[in-house]
């Protein structure tokens, strides 16, 4: 996936509720990455999604990338290249203390298999996290981007 070209490069985020969501043209069709806001003991930490357009009429926005939702066809790996580049300027302009990377879906199968491509697109792309002032942390099925040194003594968070 290194040589995957990303749709975008460059990204504006826009609040929206609780988080910020930045919306890119993917062959014609927007695709929205989203970091919604949590807090924590810690602090502020986000959780990271990608939503592209329902089928649905009316529906907005689907998390679940069935290949029927986006009415058009879409390149997965851009798409996925497209959110690594997001998330390092997400972390360059607003320095989280942590991102949720896990994989989320309504589908256990597809939950545990969006976390394992999102494991996969962290570590192709560990040396610009880490030059972005972040380290992967992966445990107990959770994927997070902690800021360097704003992990506990357990290392788990």
């Amino acid at each position: 996936m290194g040589n995957m070209a990303p749709y975008a490069t460059q990204f504006v985020w826009q609040e929206a509720g609780s988080g910020y969501d930045t919306t890119v043209t993917c062959d014609a069709i927007s695709v929205k990455f989203s970091l919604t806001s949590n807090w924590s003991a810690e602090g502020v930490e986000y959780a990271f999604g990608i939503a592209t357009p329902s089928s649905q009429p009316g529906s907005g926005y689907t998390m679940t990338h069935d290949s029927n939702t986006t009415g058009g066809q879409l390149s997965y790996l851009r798409v996925l290249a497209t959110a690594a580049e997001a998330i390092v300027d997400f972390c360059d302009q607003h320095s989280p203390q942590a991102i949720d990377v896990t994989g989320f879906d309504p589908s256990r199968t597809k939950d545990l298999q969006k976390t394992r491509i999102y494991r996969g697109l962290l570590h192709a792309n560990k040396n610009r996290i880490q030059q972005a002032g972040y380290r992967i942390l992966d445990s107990n099925g959770k994927l997070w981007l902690v800021r360097a040194g704003d992990a506990d003594t357990t290392g788990t968070r």
